[in-house]
């Protein structure tokens, strides 16, 4: 069966829940394109072949029903496409690759289950000066210690100030209940015009045949003055090597700021700096971006971003194919919301 067809016989089964059971449901998403040229010193692309440079593209179902005394059941399904050819924006061909979960949400907080965010994407969003835009640009999305979980079970609260987070992704591995899993926490306070928060995650993940213990953990701070946001923030994780491989420590640092020139016209810079230390290797990205608003659904972007290699992430053919020194880019393009 197709993935519209499923899509399809998907939203008029919810529409029929939706008026047999009282409840809310929603259809929304993001369609981003656009144009990205590239110039590593070894030659020059331009293309449009992404699932969105500004935002990642996207359509989704959201719904709600109201159980009384504060208490709701909710969901949510979603999925990621490239706008350039309309195939699905993942090679293993899952339907709903971004989220799939159902849940609770009560005066007590949120309790979900299914596939969804992870700790550190929910955590680092609000600390990146772009709210985790540009995702294929900027490295900290893939740099989230996996972004998203499946076999989820995820808790947050809000507690006045404070907001507080656990999960636990089951591994599912045979006589193992640790293999393949992920336990995290996290923390975020928010209080007049500053924010900070921090998160930790402990994973075994599976090099070749073995699991080995990775751990992460990250912190990051918002200052907004007005119009004027400053964030910044540092990840580090470290994952066990096995015999015959080294142990693998990656570090992101980053900083910037975005400014609103009017209520149209957002203006934002950032620097980030990947590190692999047990390999000495450094990777810095500069990136200035611009945002114009048509509308509340539909915004014009241009950005230009610097990156310069070093170290083994010069020379390692794995990490840098051609194994350029620097890069300089610059992408065009249009991100409309419904």
């Amino acid at each position: 069966m197709s993935t519209i067809k499923v899509l399809g016989a998907a939203a008029l089964g919810m529409m029929t829940c939706a008026a047999h059971a009282q409840s809310s449901v929603t259809l929304y998403g993001i369609i981003d394109t656009g144009i990205r040229y590239t110039n590593n010193g070894h030659g020059s692309v331009t293309t449009m072949n992404t699932n969105g440079w500004l935002s990642s593209s996207r359509v989704g179902f959201t719904g709600q029903e109201d159980l009384g005394a504060g208490w709701k059941a909710i969901f949510q399904l979603e999925t990621g496409f490239n706008v350039s050819n309309g195939a699905l924006d993942n090679t293993t061909g899952l339907l709903f690759n971004r989220m799939a979960y159902v849940g609770f949400k009560s005066p007590y907080g949120t309790l979900t289950l299914g596939r969804q965010w992870n700790l550190a994407h929910d955590i680092i969003y609000d600390f990146d000066p772009f709210f985790l835009q540009y995702p294929s640009i900027v490295p900290l999305t893939p740099a989230l210690d996996g972004v998203h979980f499946s076999n989820d079970a995820k808790y947050k609260g809000e507690f006045g100030p404070f907001r507080f987070s656990m999960e636990n992704s089951f591994g599912g591995v045979a006589g193992n209940f640790s293999d393949g899993s992920a336990r995290g926490v996290g923390m975020r306070y928010k209080s007049g015009f500053i924010e900070l928060g921090g998160v930790y995650i402990h994973k075994r993940t599976l090099v070749g045949t073995n699991y080995v213990p990775d751990n992460y953990y990250a912190l990051g701070t918002r200052l907004v003055f007005g119009s004027l946001m400053l964030s910044g923030g540092y990840m580090n994780e470290n994952q066990d090597g096995i015999a015959g491989s080294n142990p693998v420590r990656t570090e992101n640092y980053w900083v910037g700021a975005t400014y609103d020139i009017t209520a149209f016209t957002r203006i934002g810079a950032g620097v980030y700096e990947t590190s692999l230390p047990n390999t000495d290797g450094k990777r810095d990205i500069g990136i200035v971006s611009v945002t114009y608003s048509l509308s509340k659904r539909t915004r014009l972007y241009v950005e230009t971003d610097f990156t310069r290699y070093r170290g083994s992430y010069a020379t390692n053919t794995t990490l840098n194919p051609q194994k350029a020194q620097r890069q300089i880019a610059g992408t065009i393009g249009i991100d409309h919301s419904f």
